[in-house]
């Protein structure tokens, strides 16, 4: 996303694109499509360089202002890439949303809606260890922003699971809300046994057969 300059600052307020529910942050003047210009320039920094080898001065220069100008906005690198983290989520599930729209089955809106949120990140921290990297100060300094994703994405799922036959009626004995937990915290598990993608994709599909057969 190109940087656009503006010849006024407004006083805006940025309202998390986690939750509703989750505290509103002063963007201290920044308005959102600047806030989010600064977001890009910095996650492809951060995808390039990894965390702890880029500076302020570096997300500064990458979003075309002043440091001065970016501390304004964030107190520091630490919650710079919390709000790349928080716009990866929104753009994520704004994905899966859209992919998932048009497909016919609830299993095959589950499949794509793990590929998009579980396996290709996935791949990209096997391909590059500045993602490993990420992944890694992620679960670091970000652990309430993850935790607000992953509830995020559950109530996707809900509705999906909703949809599927083992959900009509009172054939299920857990809420589709729980089905949606556990399948999430088992995911989370799997990235770490999985051997690669392939693996992964594996592990996913049978959680998903299990978890909603006809037993």
């Amino acid at each position: 996303m190109a940087w656009m300059p503006v010849r006024r600052w407004t006083k805006r307020v940025y309202v998390s694109i986690l939750d509703k529910n989750m505290k509103n942050v002063n963007s201290n003047g920044m308005d959102l499509k600047k806030r989010d210009a600064v977001l890009s320039a910095a996650r492809d920094t951060f995808l390039r360089y990894g965390y702890k080898r880029v500076t302020m001065k570096d997300l500064a220069e990458a979003a075309g202002i002043s440091r001065p100008a970016l501390y304004l906005v964030f107190s520091g690198k630490e919650e710079v890439f919390k709000g790349v983290y928080e716009h990866w989520v929104k753009e994520t599930l704004a994905q899966i949303e859209s992919k998932t729209a048009p497909l016919k089955t609830p299993d095959e809106r589950l499949r794509v809606a793990f590929e998009l949120w579980t396996v290709r990140p996935f791949e990209m921290t096997l391909a590059s260890s500045e993602v490993s990297e990420l992944l890694e100060c992620t679960f670091g300094f970000a652990q309430e922003s993850v935790k607000q994703g992953y509830r995020s994405f559950e109530k996707i799922l809900v509705p999906i699971l909703k949809s599927h036959v083992m959900f009509q009626g009172s054939r299920m004995k857990i809420s589709a809300e729980k089905t949606a937990h556990v399948l999430s915290s088992a995911v989370r598990g799997f990235k770490v046994s999985a051997r690669d993608a392939a693996d992964l994709r594996s592990l996913i599909k049978d959680l998903l057969i299990l978890a909603l057969s006809d037993r």
